[in-house]
């Protein structure tokens, strides 16, 4: 998070951390953490931190290291190899495709996101790099096994995350790759090892 970048928005448009609380529906610590970077900015949380700001959604993500695109390119550090980033719509080249299908398969629902595979951590699965996946935020909390999931892993000692694309085989996540650098396992805790959404669409253009 650009903690600097913030302050000024705030200063400009007159809010405070306390107004960015009360409209995500949460406590000021909360607004401090994720400022400070202890905590990560949902996407649904830098919508409202957007509107609040009176910024641009894309700017908002890239200014939360949320994000890629030809308008939201930075990444904080900890995301740097991650497996997927958040969409962003901005390609002129892209002609609104991606934006059609994505609408076509259900992204206008809230709590679901459109992100793009940065890796070849799922390729055997048929995930490849520069696909689109259409991730349902509400189901989390619901996967079964074999799911295709987003998931963040915290590193604690250095306050930096990473978000991968794993397939769920309870109590862990495996990719499906021939890197050996995918083979590890993590085991979803809850605490390191977090899901953030369930996989419930994939294409490529």
């Amino acid at each position: 998070m650009d903690k600097t970048w913030i302050k000024q928005q705030l200063r400009r448009s007159g809010k405070t951390s306390s107004d960015l609380a009360t409209a995500i529906d949460r406590d000021r610590a909360v607004v401090s953490r994720i400022m400070n970077g202890h905590q990560d900015l949902s996407l649904d949380q830098a919508k409202v931190f957007a509107r609040e700001l009176g910024v641009e959604v894309d700017e908002m993500l890239r200014r939360s290291g949320l994000a890629e695109g030809p308008v939201a390119q930075a990444f904080k550090p900890g995301f740097s190899d991650s497996d997927a980033a958040v969409w962003v719509p901005g390609d002129a080249a892209d002609g609104g495709k991606t934006r059609s299908v994505a609408d076509a398969l259900g992204a206008t629902r809230p709590g679901v996101d459109v992100w793009r595979i940065k890796s070849q951590a799922m390729a055997l699965a048929g995930f490849l790099h520069g696909d689109f996946v259409l991730v349902d935020t509400h189901q989390a909390e619901r996967i079964q096994p074999n799911d295709i999931v987003i998931a963040q892993i915290y590193n604690n000692n250095f306050g930096t995350a990473v978000t991968v694309l794993r397939r769920y085989q309870p109590p862990v996540l495996t990719a499906a790759s021939m890197n050996a650098e995918d083979i590890r396992v993590h085991v979803v805790d809850g605490v390191n090892v977090v899901v953030r959404g369930k996989v419930i669409a994939s294409w490529r253009i």
